[in-house]
Formats: C-alpha cells, structure tokens, sequence
C-alpha cells in the first residue's frame, strides 16, 4: 500500500490486521516515519524558554514560549490543590467533531510548564521522572548527579550523555551501557577508562579503537604494553582542545570504516530494528529495551504489546498510537500517561483510569471531557462518542497536528525526522520562528588548558562556535570538566548532541546483503554507507580474528 501522506510505498507485517482488529481500529494508512512525525510533534523535549508562571508570576523555565495562548503553572502549583481541572469540563456535542471539542477545551486549562515528575534538586529537566540532582536531562530517567542527557536511564556523574544506562563517570557517550570513567564513547558494553571508543565490550584502558572485546592497553587497535601505554597516554589525552579535537576527528575516520553487525542488537530473538536490548519479537522498532511483541516503536523501555507508539517507558502495556507514558496500561491515542490505565484520546492523564477526551486530570476515573460519570454512563456514553468518530472518520487517527501547541521544529519529530521550514509547512506542521539570543555584545575566548581557567568562567555567557547560540558553564560542570581533565567544549549542549546524533543510524530498515557472504539482510545501514555490514557470524568472525 501506499501512504496517503507521503505516497511512499508499505506494507504491514503479518501481526498487525490481529492487532488492529483487536484494538478495534482500522489502519492509519500512514508509513512508519508519516505516523510517528504526527505523534512527535506534540513532545517538545529540549527547547526551553523563561517566562513567568500565570498563577504566581513567578519566573520559570517552561517548554512553553511566551507567545503561547496558554496558561502556564509551575510544577508545584500545578500539582497543587489550588485549582481544579475538573471545572473546565464540559458535556460531549454529537453535532460536531471530537478534536474540535477537545481542542476548544485544551486551550483553556493551565499546562505544566515542564513535564518532572518525581525529580529531586532537578528542577531544570523536562520529560523525566525520578531524577536526582540533575541539570537538563530530556527523557531521562532515574538519573543522579547528571548533566546534558537525553533518553539515559540509570546513570551517576555523567555529563553529555545519549541513549545510555548505568554508567558512572563518564563524558560524552551514546548508546553505552555500564561503562565506567569513560569519554567518547559510543555502542559500546561493560568499558572502563577508554577514550574515543567504539562498537568495543569489556575494554579497558584504550584509546582510538573499534571492535575490540575484552582488550586492555590497545591504542588504534595496536597492542601496547601497560608502560607503553600510559606514556602514549600523557600526549593523547593532555587536557587541551586541540588535541581533544584531533583525537575526535582522527575517530570519526576509524568509526565510519569500521565493520559493524546488521544491527544494534543485543540479546535479542526475533526482533527487526535497530538499538535494541533484551527484546524479543519486536520489529520495526528503535531505541527498545527488555521489551517484547512491539510493532512500529521508537524508544522504549520495560514495554509489551504495543503498536504504533513513541517514548513507551517502564512497564507500557496495550498501548496504541500513543506517546510519552510510564506504567500506562491499556491506553490508545494519547499523550503524556503516567500510572494510569485505559486512557483513550487524553493528554495528561496522571494516576488515573477510564479517561476518554480529557486533559490534565489526576487521580480521576470515568471522565469524559473532563466531567465525571458513573461507571454505567461513562461506557454507555464512551461507545456513542466512538460510533459518533467513526461516522466523522476521527476514530483511529492521532490529534491533528495544527492543535499541537508546538512547531515542528521545537519538536521531538524534528529530531528524528528533520525538515526544512517549507517542507513543515508543506506536510501542514506548524512552524516555531526561534529568534537568536543577543543578551551578548562580545564571545568569551576560551582557554586551551582546563587548568588555567578561573571560576569566573561560571558567570560567562559564551558563544557557540556551530550555531552562534549562548549557553553557560555551571559550576558543577566545570568542576567535572577539572576533576577528569577535560576541555571546555567550544560549542554549546544542544550541537553536542546533534554531533552524537550524527553518529546514529537512521530510524530505517533496508534490505541489503552480507557484504563478506551476501546474505539478505535488514538494516539501517543505508546502501552504499562506508562501514562494511554484515549478518551476525561473518562479523563475529571478523571481531574474534
């Protein structure tokens, strides 16, 4: 079939005409990138504006700009008993659409002005749970004393860190798991004390190396003894820029003609994706952990049986075309649902069950359009509202995209599916003018040696070199950058992850070839890419030679 979209050409997998029937949804008739784009596009996970509560005009932090036709509360006065969102509710109009219903109401009630639950001393982090002195973590959970992360669980006294689990003490990483003191490092297991590493497993003490297992004093995949080593070591890693940025370069010619696996999996059976951990019949998924029987997922975590979904985290069970959860059970076309179950068409919905059309309740049950019901009339009504968006043919589809409250490029869909402003507009997305900071009239010339910097460097605005935005260094993050002997980065926290970012494969699946014994393979590695790709034996061959 194709897209009604894009017109790109599709097919669904032998799993889902059950699936859907089961969920009593006809098929969206979108493609993989067309359905998560309209999901994406209501989580705004990095960009971050000052603007002042609307209940206490208190100065705060919030993914919301001042241009936002919304009220916007601080977290603990949103939370508080101090208003009701129940007062905004409202009885449902069988003369007219649902999402016009729905959006008519969402422009009403207060919003949270940055989505942190549970955090402890981490005010400043958005779309996370459970953080411990944190400092702008996105999607990240159960994460102490971390600065700069994106999707990263578990993870203590680590700065500038994608994608990546319990690891400790370590810098600029992506997807990396249990690694210890370490920097530059990317898909790789269980290293320590390595630097500008790659694909590796259980290495420590390298330096420049790809592909290795279990190596200890190895510097471009050359076997040194420890002394050799350790005076190698002194000129490499000096604590200067320079030189941090020769050692980078000379990594990125290494990791782009190093040999790789069909894909990102680990411990996996019968899945078909890519960065996948501990999953079982997953497929066309990305970005899974100890997840099993997902269909079109990106990112999740402790998932199961779930279709066309994005960022599903912590124990998500029967969930459909929704977005943003943790413990969400049974929930179908929504956004944002945290220890709830059955969830339909709501965006919000913490704590609660039996929600269908309702924005921002907590500890509520059997409310549509945020008005309560009995238990009888809430299912007698829930099943007129589904026959009434089945006639108007809403029933199935996600919130449109014209009532995010977001553009496009504020938007997690931008991050993953990158468009130009006219391709957004084209596509019907909404589209955000960011302006650039000017509260600086001159750019702070950063020393090359981290030792020769003075404290006052914390109360500088400085000068990306990539993208000309000012961003700051805050006093634990230069005692991090000291204490490991690391530079300070020239260019700002949002171009450090765009630079990880590039790192990654695609969210794509080609079918390809073995390039060592031809055998048909699926891969993100698009054809004609410069790492050399193979099926699992020909590149476990390869590494154990």
């Amino acid at each position: 079939m194709n897209c009604i979209k894009c017109n790109q050409e599709f097919s669904l997998t032998k799993e889902e005409p059950g699936i859907y029937e089961r969920f009593n949804f006809e098929p969206s008739g979108l493609c993989f990138s067309c359905d998560q784009k309209q999901r994406l596009c209501f989580r705004n996970e990095r960009n971050l504006y000052q603007r002042k509560c609307d209940a206490t005009g208190t100065p705060i932090l919030s993914i919301y700009s001042k241009d936002k036709p919304f009220k916007i509360y601080k977290n603990d006065y949103w939370y508080s008993d101090n208003w009701d969102p129940m007062e905004y509710g409202r009885e449902f109009d069988f003369d007219r659409p649902f999402f016009e219903q729905f959006n008519e109401m969402q422009k009403e009630i207060p919003r949270l002005a940055l989505s942190n639950i549970r955090g402890e001393n981490s005010e400043n982090c958005n779309m996370t749970y459970g953080n411990k002195n944190c400092y702008l973590v996105f999607g990240g959970d159960f994460n102490e004393d971390t600065i700069y992360g994106t999707l990263c669980m578990r993870n203590e006294n680590v700065l500038d860190a994608d994608y990546s689990n319990r690891n400790q003490l370590c810098y600029m990483i992506s997807d990396s798991i249990d690694c210890y003191e370490c920097q530059y490092t990317f898909n790789s297991k269980t290293c320590s004390n390595c630097y500008f590493i790659g694909d590796c497993i259980g290495c420590k003490d390298c330096i420049l190396c790809t592909n290795l297992i279990n190596r200890s004093y190895c510097i471009l995949n050359k076997q040194y003894t420890k002394k050799e080593y350790e005076e190698k070591k002194q000129e490499l890693i000096d604590g200067t820029f320079t030189t941090q940025q020769k050692n980078y370069n000379k990594f990125l010619e290494l990791y782009t003609k190093r040999i790789v696996k069909y894909a990102h999996a680990i411990s996996c059976q019968n899945c078909c994706g890519d960065y996948l951990k501990n999953c079982k019949n997953c497929h066309n998924t990305f970005d899974a952990s100890e997840s099993e029987d997902l269909i079109n997922v990106i990112f999740s975590n402790k998932a199961k049986n779930c279709l066309n979904c994005s960022i599903l985290s912590y124990n998500s069970e029967l969930c459909y075309n929704t977005i943003s959860t943790i413990d969400a059970h049974g929930v179908l076309t929504s956004f944002f649902t945290v220890n709830s179950t059955n969830i339909t068409y709501s965006m919000f919905s913490i704590n609660s069950k039996y929600l269908f059309g309702c924005f921002g309740l907590m500890h509520k049950s059997y409310c549509i359009l945020n008005k309560k019901y009995s238990k009888t009339d809430y299912e007698i009504l829930r099943k007129k509202i589904i026959n009434h968006m089945q006639k108007t043919g809403e029933w199935s589809k996600f919130f449109p995209s014209n009532i995010s409250p977001f553009g496009y490029n504020e938007t997690s869909a931008h991050d993953y599916f990158p468009l130009t402003k006219d391709q957004a507009l084209s596509e019907k997305f909404n589209w955000k003018e960011i302006k650039k900071q000017d509260t600086i009239t001159q750019t702070y010339n950063v020393p090359e040696n981290i030792k020769n910097v003075d404290d006052s460097i914390i109360d500088e605005l400085l000068s990306c070199n990539s993208c000309s935005k000012n961003y700051k260094i805050i006093d634990r993050e230069l005692n991090f950058y000291r204490t490991h002997n690391i530079p300070i980065p020239h260019i700002c926290p949002d171009c450090r992850h765009h630079m990880r970012s590039k790192l990654r494969t695609p969210r794509k699946i080609w079918h390809s070839n073995c390039q060592r014994c031809h055998r048909s393979i699926r891969t993100p590695y698009e054809p004609g890419s410069p790492e050399t790709v193979c099926c699992e034996p020909c590149y476990l061959q390869a590494i154990h030679k």
